[in-house]
């Protein structure tokens, strides 16, 4: 099984295999209506089955910001969650799963395929028009919503193939390659003995897990200290847990405010093939969660009911890598909808959304700095964030915080 994990980073990598079918996206480029979608791959691997526990009202695990990969079929979100964008037609477009699949029995990567799943992996007569009907863009036409024409048997068979593409994918992510727990915040925890930490670095994970009571959902191994009146000063050699996760696996609306530099807003009229992937334009309001329960992806009928209190909520992602980028000017997208350009301004939202005034419009000079646009959708917001009470230093102390839990931290010493 070691071979399991070669196979998905391989397959990762292979833009050409599902490069899109307008040659201008691929997996890691593609901007959807939530630009972070598809790109952030650490920790997802962890993710659980998405339930509903009716003791605590919440929805737990699943992937995707509205956490439609919910893993019930493979029992594996992340795996569900790969097998998305190839077929997406606002991302890769593919118009059949089979395409993905009769792509892949074309490559230099199907041996390694088959020696993980075995040779019947692509045992499958293909249709003569094959390449033809995969070139074309999707979605398929509602009476034809499996254009590549298969038997009943080749097609239980090129399911079934594609499902190992996703685990395989999947398995990849979880490996040390992608998610490998060497921050700096993860070597301080190893290395108790040492002073790893800044004074501001561990002056922001005490406010993490205090004042600014960032912990209660973003879990960093430690008992929140928010309530507590003279909290002492937490160090690493306390964490009860080494490996924390940084998230609860739930979803919240935090009240951001609608990102109106999305394209998805201005792809209103149909391509060339009559697809317009936002009718709506402008007007179109994204509800998150909650619009995942009311839609035909969602598995689980009873989870429709609960569709208006999760009205425009969205996964509670991890804040392992979340400053991790390819060079230190890179701008980053932050929140489901990329609204939020800094982690600065990330905590200074959490920190000021209830306190600053109304913005006056879209162009209102103060926005981020004196006023914050309305809540893209109203309800359902979570009162616990917004009034924080932090001082400017106290954000940027949180900032530092934040920077150490980047990957691929290497010690003084060893430099």
């Amino acid at each position: 099984m070691q071979f399991l994990p070669h196979a998905g980073n391989r397959l990762h990598r292979a833009n050409s295999l599902v490069e899109s079918n307008d040659g201008l996206l691929s997996w890691i480029s593609s901007l959807p209506i939530r630009p972070s979608e598809t790109t952030d791959l650490h920790v997802r691997a962890f993710y659980p089955v998405l339930q509903y526990n009716q003791t605590q009202q919440d929805f737990y695990g699943g992937n995707f910001w509205d956490l439609r990969a919910t893993g019930y079929k493979l029992q594996n979100p992340a795996a569900e969650q790969a097998l998305d964008p190839p077929v997406d037609p606002n991302e890769m477009g593919m118009p059949d799963t089979a395409c993905v699949v009769h792509r892949l029995s074309q490559s230099q990567y199907r041996s390694l395929f088959e020696t993980v799943w075995g040779v019947q992996a692509f045992v499958i007569k293909w249709p003569s028009n094959v390449a033809e009907v995969c070139s074309r863009p999707g979605p398929p036409s509602a009476a034809d919503p499996f254009p590549v024409h298969l038997t009943r048997e080749d097609r239980g068979r090129a399911d079934s193939t594609y499902d190992q593409f996703g685990l395989s994918i999947a398995l990849y992510e979880a490996s040390p390659e992608v998610s490998p727990f060497t921050s700096k915040f993860d070597y301080a925890l190893a290395h108790t003995d040492q002073q790893v930490l800044s004074p501001d670095e561990l002056a922001g994970w005490n406010l993490f897990r205090g004042k600014a009571i960032c912990n209660t959902c973003h879990l960093d191994g430690t008992a929140s200290s928010a309530k507590q009146t003279n909290p002492s000063l937490l160090r690493p050699a306390e964490a009860a847990s080494v490996a924390p996760l940084f998230t609860d696996f739930t979803s919240a609306n935090l009240g951001l405010p609608k990102n109106p530099a999305v394209p998805y807003y201005d792809e209103n009229k149909p391509d060339k093939y009559g697809y317009a992937p936002n009718p709506r334009g402008l007007s179109f309001i994204d509800k998150g969660v909650g619009d995942f329960l009311r839609s035909p992806g969602n598995p689980n009928s009873d989870w429709k009911q609960y569709a208006d209190s999760f009205d425009g909520k969205f996964q509670t992602s991890t804040l392992r890598n979340v400053d991790k980028r390819p060079r230190p000017d890179f701008v980053k997208a932050y929140m489901h909808n990329g609204y939020l350009k800094s982690l600065k301004e990330v905590v200074h939202f959490y920190n000021t959304r209830d306190v600053l005034a109304k913005c006056k419009g879209a162009d209102d000079p103060g926005q981020k700095i004196s006023c914050w646009p309305a809540p893209e959708v109203a309800v359902n917001v979570n009162p616990t964030v917004g009034r924080l009470g932090l001082t400017d230093k106290e954000e940027d102390q949180i900032v530092a915080f934040l920077t150490t839990l980047t990957d691929s931290y290497v010690p003084p010493a060893a430099k």
